[in-house]
């Protein structure tokens, strides 16, 4: 009697152990299944980012600063196929990236395609001095980055006369001469070791100065700041080298462009008004010359209108 009860337990304890290995194969293989369907989930919805990431493409095409040479807004411009929101604004320099601030804190920051958004800088965040060797930087919620692109700074566009000179180039306020284009070696200390030669072929590394002639065809009178630089930007490369100008106004560090007159440009500093000459470094490379000016118009009632602009010259200099 015994002997059969200790069986019948055996059987009922065999049934229970077999119930709960399948209850625990089912939880194994459900686990499996939720798993695999999350992790297909999860790769979709990774696969349509980066779709729609692949679709999105920005640029920084302007930035204007006010009178005290700070950032006051810039300008982004859609040029991707689908609607895209800038979720941050950053600032590189010296390899260092700053987070400014994220524009959709302040107001709406989609961009449908096509179209551009200007971005204020709010009072509240802390100014933002330009500086042309920083690169200004922005992003989007899906992590897409602006194009490597040299932003206008431009204050506004004034048609070429009738008597148009292809030699010469008309943007905004300022006519610049292809034919006046010269460079010369200097000594560290910027002063000139041989005369000046056309700008287009340089020879050899080493401390240059360069000048450009232009002419005010503004109804305004111009006065540019000791910022202004000629910039020179490698084909093949993403580096600038800068060289500031040697003002006219030497105290003030301001050059004084009148209207209908024509001026010379000397370029030679590497930092605005620092007495170090700037040096040449590349070599075995074709550049773009891009030039940067900052300054003031001169009102007819008095007052002055800040004035900021950046002007490919639309010409190339070999270095050899």
């Amino acid at each position: 009697m015994y002997l059969s009860k200790l069986k019948q337990a055996r059987k009922g304890l065999s049934t229970i152990a077999s119930i709960f290995m399948l209850l625990l194969m089912f939880a194994a293989m459900t686990g499996l299944l939720v798993a695999f369907l999350n992790y297909n989930l999860s790769a979709k919805e990774q696969m349509d980012i980066e779709h729609k990431r692949a679709q999105e493409k920005i640029e920084l095409t302007k930035i204007e600063v006010n009178d005290q040479f700070e950032i006051s807004n810039v300008t982004i411009s859609n040029t991707g196929s689908i609607e895209v929101k800038i979720r941050a604004l950053y600032e590189i320099l010296n390899g260092e990236t700053r987070l400014l601030f994220d524009p959709s804190d302040y107001s709406d920051s989609t961009i449908p395609p096509s179209k551009s958004l200007s971005i204020e800088i709010p009072e509240d965040i802390p100014e933002i001095p330009f500086d042309e060797q920083a690169k200004i930087v922005a992003a989007t919620s899906r992590g897409t980055k602006t194009l490597d692109y040299i932003p206008d700074l431009v204050y506004g566009i004034v048609e070429p006369p009738t008597n148009y000179d292809p030699t010469k180039l008309y943007v905004g306020p300022l006519m610049l001469k292809f034919d006046d284009f010269f460079v010369c070696e200097t000594d560290a200390n910027g002063n000139p070791t041989e005369s000046w030669q056309p700008g287009w072929i340089v020879d050899e590394k080493g401390y240059y100065a360069w000048n450009i002639t232009v002419m005010n065809i503004d109804n305004r009178d111009l006065t540019i700041y000791r910022y202004s630089s000629f910039n020179l930007v490698p084909t093949n490369s993403p580096s600038v080298l800068s060289w500031y100008i040697d003002p006219t106004d030497q105290e003030a560090g301001e050059q004084f462009l009148r209207v209908n007159q024509t001026e010379i440009i000397t370029y030679k500093w590497d930092s605005p008004l620092s007495g170090d000459a700037a040096k040449l470094t590349f070599s075995d490379c074709t550049c773009m010359v891009f030039l940067t000016f900052f300054g003031v118009f001169h009102e007819a009632d008095g007052t002055e209108t800040p004035y900021a602009q950046t002007i490919p010259f639309e010409a190339s200099v070999t270095v050899r």
